[in-house]
């Protein structure tokens, strides 16, 4: 076995833009978990993480720390950051291995290759062992040599894109060691959706059909939990190290499955933390949320992303607006604060499906709050995005020439209607605004 200590892997997580003063960007937990496992397994790990992340900070640290391979993390939203900087490592660094993760990076790996020449390697899907192995290639300076036998990559070799087989998904997430919380400075990690809570990495996956969602060709329709047991190991290293008391679990639908919950509550209910999670209205009942709120959940975001049944649908959601209106009611009554998200402007919007959405907004209690109303964006490797090549309205080009995620709302809808979904976002914000003024604290169960 050789060292792995004597090879330097740094890792990023560029913003959409560079300087930007948001706090949430400046974190990724799927990133510090790899890091995490890459940590453990011996390799010197290195995160970039400054606060606001620049393109100058991001040099001197590649000047300082030297590596022998740099790893950025992909998305549709930072494609473009991550590629400007990728160019950099390879013109500061001679020699050095320049890695792409995550999503859009999944989607779009032949593509990218072809046309960003300052790339090597792209690590698809779940990353953790692929890029062990692959940076255990580097050891010996044998990168090209030998990458057909790693599943999960895709590389160039000989002016030839070749793309490995898919790797197994991780079934069981506890094998993952706990997050290392070291490797970053706590101070700058937050996030808009729970500010002030602490995340805590709980699951991979979503077994839905959102037809606007791209995560799908990361982790596949499935879901995978850590659990119960390792949560609640987790939160004890936090509460213990850390002092931290207040926890959201990090997974894009916590409640799917509800005999995990109770498992989860019953631990938590002895440790006498506070926490939130993300989930959807069709995923809770009466009974559960009785349960998590007398084991110290204070907060839930719901993703119901419209009051329109018609583009709820549209969406592929699984529940209707008055079911979400409902969720949301017994979620405060419970004694829970009850947050969600909408999103205006999806394909096939119209002047009704807004009044409706701006209708049933307005109608819940002042103490039911949105938190944030967005205006639709294509998101490159999901199902609308397949659609919209197919009419010709996008095609993969387009994202190497400059094309955003929200530019797309331009190329859809004429400037008139733009402005009429623009008014009803006002207006739900204005509706919002006022709520979050009048909202009364959660009673103590």
């Amino acid at each position: 076995m050789t060292d792995r200590s004597t090879l330097t892997v740094l890792l990023a997580y560029p913003p959409a833009t560079f300087g930007s003063q948001d706090r949430f960007i400046c974190f990724l937990l799927d990133f510090l978990c790899l890091a995490s496992f890459l940590n453990k397994q011996g390799f010197r790990v290195k995160m970039y993480q400054n606060h606001p992340f620049t393109g100058e900070g991001f040099l001197e640290s590649l000047k300082k720390s030297r590596p022998q391979a740099v790893v950025f993390s992909c998305d549709s939203a930072n494609s473009q950051s991550c590629f400007k900087l990728c160019r950099l490592a390879k013109k500061t660094l001679k020699g050095v291995c320049v890695i792409l993760t995550g999503n859009h990076a999944t989607a779009f790996d032949s593509l990218i290759l072809q046309r960003i020449p300052h790339i090597d390697v792209i690590a698809r899907h779940e990353a953790e062992e692929s890029l062990s192995e692959l940076l255990d290639h580097l050891k010996n300076r044998t990168i090209k040599k030998g990458l057909q036998k790693i599943k999960g990559l895709t590389y160039k070799k000989g002016g030839r894109v070749c793309v490995n087989p898919n790797r197994p998904f991780i079934k069981d997430l506890d094998v993952l060691p706990l997050l290392d919380y070291d490797l970053i400075d706590m101070d700058k990690a937050g996030s808009i959706n729970f500010p002030g809570y602490w995340p805590i990495y709980s699951g991979r996956g979503c077994c839905f059909n959102c037809n606007f969602c791209n995560f799908i060709g990361q982790w596949g329709r499935t879901c995978r939990y850590v659990s119960p047991q390792r949560l609640a190991q987790d939160i004890d290293l936090c509460v213990k190290k850390y002092g931290i008391r207040r926890f959201y679990f990090h997974e894009l639908t916590f409640t799917v499955n509800k005999t995990r919950v109770r498992q989860v509550c019953r631990l938590l209910k002895e440790r006498k933390v506070r926490w939130g999670c993300l989930t959807r209205v069709d995923c809770v009942d009466k009974t559960l949320l009785k349960e998590m709120r007398l084991a110290g959940c204070d907060t839930i975001l719901y993703g119901v992303d419209s009051f329109s049944d018609k583009i709820l649908r549209l969406m592929g959601k699984s529940y209707s607006a008055p079911s979400a209106v409902r969720a949301l009611r017994e979620t405060r009554r419970a004694g829970i604060r009850a947050f969600y998200q909408l999103i205006l402007g999806f394909p096939g919007e119209t002047e009704k499906t807004l009044q409706d959405t701006v209708r049933n907004a307005r109608a819940l209690p002042r103490d039911i709050i949105c938190n944030s109303v967005n205006i639709y964006q294509l998101h490159p490797g999901s199902p609308v995005f397949d659609t919209m090549k197919k009419l010709g309205m996008i095609d993969d080009e387009a994202l190497f020439k400059g094309f955003r995620m929200k530019d797309f709302i331009r190329i859809y809808y004429p400037a008139e209607f733009i402005k009429k979904i623009a008014r009803a976002r006002d207006e739900i914000q204005s509706i919002a605004s006022g709520a979050a003024m009048q909202a009364s604290p959660c009673p103590t169960p």
